[in-house]
């Protein structure tokens, strides 16, 4: 099944008021998470850290890595944006915003398609959720596409549930993509105690095991239908 994304889509969304686009300023100087891409939001900004485009497309459209078939083949460039909208605005609305800055600077069109792949389901195991305390709500979130490593150990610093699933995808040992099913609301700062040391043992406990003793969740193995983006066209940004 294909499903088109019409332009007339994009047509009554807002601009931001200013945005730029630039190569990354990475660090020359290592340190941990420093070649992280990096997302954070506020009413009426948006700034994002060594995103590639693919980042921005994750961002703007809340899809996943494992949405992007020709992941492995797109221009793996890394910018800095910043973008600033008039004033306040839902976070829904940075995103159209964001969808057209891409239009209208990546020259991007894409379409999605519907495909039947293997997934992990992330549920609640039997004695319910160990979670830490949701973090107080506010109007300010940061992402970043990698969970830290701390001591040995993974954190996952202000991540919803659907973006602890997504990082849980990319880890070594995980095999397939992780959904969200748990329908638990809320950011958390989640510390994954011991599980990055773990994977180094070869006789270590695995990540499922971790999980569910850890978190109290599992993971499901299932089939599940995935909205599949494929890129028609996509340019380097025109200039500020």
């Amino acid at each position: 099944m294909r499903i088109f994304l019409l332009a007339a889509c994009l047509a009554h969304a807002a601009s931001f008021e200013v945005a730029s686009i630039k190569p990354a300023a990475v660090s020359k100087t290592f340190r941990e998470g420093s070649g992280r891409a990096r997302i954070e939001y506020s009413p009426n900004s948006l700034t994002m850290r060594n995103v590639a485009l693919t980042d921005c497309i994750q961002w703007a459209y809340r899809v996943e890595y494992y949405q992007f078939p020709q992941l492995q083949s797109l221009d793996s460039t890394s910018y800095d944006i910043l973008a600033k909208a008039a004033g306040p605005v839902p976070v829904r609305e940075l995103r159209l915003m964001l969808q057209q800055l891409l239009a209208d600077r990546f020259k991007l069109t894409l379409h999605h398609e519907i495909k039947e792949i293997p997934v992990y389901e992330l549920t609640i195991a039997k004695g319910g959720p160990k979670l830490p305390e949701p973090r107080a709500a506010d109007d300010h979130h940061a992402v970043e596409n990698l969970p830290r490593i701390r001591d040995g150990s993974f954190v996952f610093e202000d991540s919803s549930m659907p973006e602890f699933a997504a990082k849980l995808s990319q880890l070594y040992g995980i095999d397939r993509p992780v959904v969200d099913k748990t329908g638990i609301a809320g950011y958390f700062d989640i510390v994954f105690k011991g599980a990055a040391a773990a994977q180094l043992q070869p006789d270590g406990p695995s990540l499922y095991t971790l999980i569910q003793e850890q978190l109290g969740l599992k993971l499901v193995g299932a089939k599940s239908p995935m909205d599949v983006i494929v890129i028609d066209h996509a340019e380097k940004p025109s200039e500020n």
